[in-house]
């Protein structure tokens, strides 16, 4: 049955996580016949054939901008007399939310260990960290919810700590790996260019950082572990600010063997030319970096905060670390994926499963609000 769905999100840009899961969605669902509008202050790019844009403003920034988009992305939705609406942002009265962030609050919590008196007094203090918690409070209470998308086990227990939301409300539906950008990565001429391009040596050991907000994906842990594993050179792949962790590099007399690349639209590219992908994040709902570099073969060590820690089994496709601020033993989760070689082997749900998934939750919450 053909539906009049709506999709939210802030906005969109090429090469995020949550941008190529909209994306995936609004093309996989417009394919399947569904009237498809997006809702977001904007859409760089074309949009997915069959695939209408409503854009709407949010003025201001930081809190304003995320309180004034929730509030007109809702009015949008009812406004256009939606069948059902799904949001990928914590929007109050969204029948149907995709928990993609995470949770908030479970992020603060797990953040705390990692930071001094005053940032963590400043949690409670800081007008975005409120706008945000104010957000999921009210869009995960909200009445008119039907049903919650977490894409990872660790996320569904997080929505039955803080909020109450057990199994009869939340579904857990895994990312999906795209992969039809990333096969053609596969072939071994693309590891060897990709390599000659980025200066590594043949048997040169390599290790791939991806992911944008260097803070929490643990670039300085990374950086550390690396100080304890001579020969093995990094790249860093994502938007951030680098300079405080070339000075890290530096002081660590390693900046010779960490690569900075910035924002790069080819990661598959990147995860051929490496040996393994080092992803040490404080918290990470589920990584596509992770999925991705296990669909392509490449083992990952990465930590138990991570939602893609799911899909790891230790010793055959990656190794997992409780603690990432612990140099030593992320230095021998780092080893020990280099000594697993690769391809690894790992089963991931392709796009195709994980689109039946979301259209199942879409029209069960259809039905029930109908």
């Amino acid at each position: 049955m053909s539906l009049r769905l709506g999709l939210v999100r802030l906005k969109y840009e090429p090469g995020g996580g949550a941008e190529a899961t909209l994306d995936l969605l609004a093309r996989g669902l417009a394919g399947r016949g569904h009237k498809v509008t997006v809702i977001a202050t904007a859409w760089q790019g074309q949009p997915p054939a069959g695939v209408r844009v409503r854009q709407v403003a949010a003025s201001g920034r930081g809190a304003r901008r995320l309180l004034g988009f929730a509030q007109a992305a809702g009015e949008t939705a009812r406004e256009l007399g939606l069948q059902v609406w799904l949001s990928l942002e914590r929007t109050p009265g969204a029948p149907v939310l995709r928990a993609g962030d995470g949770v908030h609050a479970a992020w603060l919590e797990r953040r705390r260990p990692y930071e001094g008196f005053l940032k963590r007094l400043s949690f409670g203090l800081n007008p975005l960290h409120r706008a945000f918690l104010d957000l999921e409070r009210r869009a995960l209470t909200h009445p008119d919810l039907r049903l919650v998308i977490a894409n990872s086990q660790l996320v569904a227990e997080e929505l039955q700590r803080f909020y109450g939301l057990g199994p009869e409300r939340v579904r857990v539906i895994r990312n999906p790996v795209d992969q039809a950008r990333l096969d053609p990565a596969r072939d071994p001429a693309v590891r060897l260019a990709a390599r000659a391009e980025l200066g590594l040596g043949e048997g040169q050991p390599a290790l791939l950082f991806l992911g944008s907000g260097f803070e929490r994906k643990g670039l300085a842990f990374a950086i550390r572990a690396l100080a304890k594993l001579p020969e093995v050179r990094l790249l860093v792949a994502g938007r951030d600010r680098a300079a405080p962790y070339q000075r890290l590099a530096q002081r660590l007399g390693v900046a010779g063997r960490v690569d900075f690349l910035g924002g790069r639209s080819d990661a598959p590219r990147l995860i051929a030319a490496c040996d393994g992908l080092v992803l040490p994040t404080i918290y990470d709902p589920c990584a596509n970096a992770c999925l991705e570099a296990l669909h392509l073969g490449r083992p990952v060590a990465t930590t138990l905060a991570n939602g893609a820690s799911e899909l790891v089994r230790p010793g055959v496709n990656g190794t997992l670390v409780a603690d990432p601020s612990d140099s030593a033993e992320l230095a021998r989760a780092c080893q020990a994926i280099l000594d697993l070689g690769w391809p690894v082997a790992a089963q991931l749900p392709p796009a195709e499963l994980w689109l039946d998934q979301v259209e199942r939750v879409l029209a069960q919450a259809a039905a029930i609000s109908a």
